[in-house]
């Protein structure tokens, strides 16, 4: 497991909760223009994740003989790993929801959404869910790629980034199909892999300043451009996720910094995180919120990072005491066996 990944897995799932966050900062008036500010590219975190997910994959196969069943553990594994950590937090919202008029029910999709095969997000009842199905998706590619050598696999995914990014380069401006969408995030997870593929090249601390530097203008531009969809969300966001990751990478590679245990811990319950945070926000509007709202400053600012702060323990805590014990009940069920880490 690289220790660094997983910070970065809490990174992105907090990056996510705080731009979700916004809108209710927004409404009890709050004063930190700094934290609206970087919390409004908080959907970048989306973007690192499929580059964290595209390099974790490469690290689960790759590895691994090319054999069926290997195959088809990875995809066992993968397949519980997201519906068993999504199911409890989809009931858990749809019981938080039937009790609020912040979410009409009767609106959703709880089938499509139940079982991930509905991308509309205006019917999901977690909104962030989309992402999932796009996960199950690049998982099933990654099983089917048992099926060839490693040598041919690695000759793939570098093609498919230079067919990808040129396809896109002649998209840049244009509105995407929903296919198109989906290659587009698919470009990401194959950075991920790509990066994975040549992470031994990565041990020299000379990586750094570049990584920094070439962060820092993808950001910079991203958010220059307000490039929250289309093309120009990959060559922005998605490298600055490509370029983070490579960081936490080299850092580790090259035993710069390597993060302790309760960032990696914090890392371990992303996922968590990344789901319970839309139904904590629903909990927010309609019970926390208007005791704040007319407060002093202080007060405000006090409540809200102290519901943050709140959300990220309570996540720990679900994922320990709930999200882990089904999963590991289901490996146990279907006879996989269990991978290191649930990463």
């Amino acid at each position: 497991m690289f220790k660094n990944i997983q910070m970065l897995r809490a990174l992105a799932a907090f990056m996510v909760f705080c731009f979700h966050a916004v809108p209710q900062y927004r409404a009890m008036d709050g004063g930190w223009n700094a934290f609206e500010r970087l919390a409004s590219l908080g959907f970048a975190g989306v973007d690192v994740f499929f580059v964290i997910s595209g390099f974790v994959a490469a690290l689960s196969t790759l590895n691994k003989d090319r054999t069926g069943a290997n195959a088809g553990e990875f995809l066992r594994r993968r397949v519980l790993r997201i519906y068993f950590g999504y199911w409890p937090m989809f009931g858990l919202a749809l019981l938080v929801y039937a009790g609020s008029s912040a979410v009409s029910v009767s609106k959703l999709d709880l089938m499509g959404s139940f079982f991930l095969t509905n991308l509309d997000m205006s019917r999901l009842v977690l909104y962030v869910s989309w992402s999932l199905t796009y996960e199950l998706i690049f998982y099933i590619v990654m099983a089917a790629t048992f099926a060839m050598s490693v040598r041919k696999v690695i000759w793939c995914v570098h093609l498919a980034a230079v067919l990808l990014i040129g396809f896109l380069y002649f998209k840049l401006g244009d509105p995407l199909s929903p296919v198109q969408i989906f290659l587009a995030f698919f470009l990401e997870f194959i950075f991920g892999a790509i990066l994975f593929i040549h992470r031994k090249a990565l041990r020299s601390r000379r990586w750094i300043p570049l990584c920094i530097l070439g962060a820092f203008i993808a950001y910079w531009t991203g958010g220059a451009q307000m490039a929250t969809d289309g093309a120009i969300r990959i060559f922005t966001f998605g490298i600055a996720g490509f370029f983070l990751v490579t960081l936490a990478v080299v850092f580790e590679q090259s035993r710069t910094w390597i993060t302790g245990r309760y960032l990696v811990e914090l890392g371990d319950s992303s996922y968590t995180l990344y789901l319970v945070h839309l139904v904590l926000l629903a909990l927010f509007a309609t019970y926390l919120r208007g005791m704040f709202e007319g407060q002093a400053g202080f007060v405000r600012e006090l409540g809200f990072f102290s519901f943050l702060a709140f959300s990220v323990w309570i996540s720990r805590l679900l994922y320990v005491r709930l999200e882990l014990p089904l999963y590991a009940w289901a490996l146990g069920a279907l006879k996989v066996r269990r991978a290191p880490s649930l990463g």
